[in-house]
Formats: C-alpha cells, sequence, structure tokens
C-alpha cells in the first residue's frame, strides 16, 4: 500500500508540505487508476476510476497553489468551500452504478488498501493543517483532510455494500 508522506514541520514550510501533497496525491493517482486497470468487477473499476479522478484534481489544485506560491513567495489565498460539487457528482455516479449489483468479491482486497491509503491522506493533511501558522495554508490543508475523509466514507460503503449482499467472500 502506499504510504503516506511525513508529517509537515512545525516551521511552516509551505513548499516541503505541497511538495509531500503533490507526491501523495501522485501516488494515490496511480494507485487508483491501476486498481481499475487490474479490475474485474465492473463496479469497483469505475469506482477507482472516480477515485483516481478525483486525486487527479487534488493534485491539480495543490500544483497550482505551489506554482503561486512559487511566483508570488507567499501562500495564496484559498476557498474555503471543497469540492462539494465533485462529491455530489461522486455520489450520485456510485448511486447509479451500485444498482447494476454486478459485483464480485475480487474487489475487496484492493478497497481495503484504498480505505488504507484514504485514511493516511486524512491524518495527514490534519497534521499539515494543525503544523500551520498560515491562516490559508491550514485552511487549504483542513479541506484536503475533509476530502480524504468523504472518500473513506465512499469506499467504507463500498465494502459494506459488498459484505451486506455476500459477496466480499464470492458467496
Amino acid at each position: 500500500m502506499p504510504k503516506a508522506a511525513k508529517p509537515a514541520p512545525k516551521n511552516g514550510n509551505a513548499g516541503s508540505a505541497l511538495t509531500r501533497a503533490l507526491r501523495f496525491e501522485k501516488t494515490g493517482m496511480r494507485y487508483f487508476a491501476l486498481s481499475a486497470r487490474l479490475a474485474t468487477d465492473g463496479f469497483a473499476k469505475r469506482v477507482f476510476m472516480l477515485l483516481a479522478d478525483m486525486e487527479r484534481k487534488h493534485y491539480e489544485d495543490i500544483k497550482a497553489i505551489a506554482e503561486k506560491l512559487m511566483e508570488d513567495g507567499k501562500f495564496p489565498a484559498v476557498s474555503a468551500v471543497s469540492s462539494e460539487g465533485r462529491m455530489r457528482l461522486f455520489k450520485r455516479e456510485y448511486s447509479r452504478i451500485k444498482k447494476e449489483k454486478t459485483i464480485t468479491g475480487d474487489a475487496a482486497g484492493a478497497m481495503r488498501k484504498a480505505l488504507g491509503f484514504e485514511a493516511e491522506g486524512r491524518e495527514m493533511y490534519t497534521r499539515m493543517s494543525e503544523n500551520s501558522s498560515n491562516k490559508q495554508e491550514k485552511a487549504f490543508f483542513k479541506i484536503l483532510a475533509s476530502e480524504e475523509q468523504k472518500h473513506f466514507d465512499i469506499i467504507y460503503e463500498y465494502l459494506d455494500f459488498l459484505e451486506s449482499t455476500g459477496l466480499r467472500m464470492r458467496e
């Protein structure tokens, strides 16, 4: 399973925290994209593709902030609103594909790893937010922690669905 980056130092080095965040999101994109390619379960394949896309969007957001930080020398203002629109789209698509019930138990292992990955991301971003002295940086990492929690919740719901339908162990 991919490992989360080390906690951000308390010295407020936003550049190094953003570098770790970029690495983490890139690892997530790769993991979810690979899991989508390898999934034989159509439902899991699409869930992984959606997660890969969400991690890609995180990567793009973080990269834009890092570039602005390099350009201006200070952490830019960020919206305090998380990507609720992306999450609504994800939940709507998730609900739609779940109805297809073309699920097999072979995706459970990859989903458990994904669950761990999202938990690591949530904890990493929470630490980065807590360790930051910059108000904008603190808010940005808090938003990312919240989004990773939402990803965690979706994956957890998928695993619960597998278990409740008796398909986790190919029953």
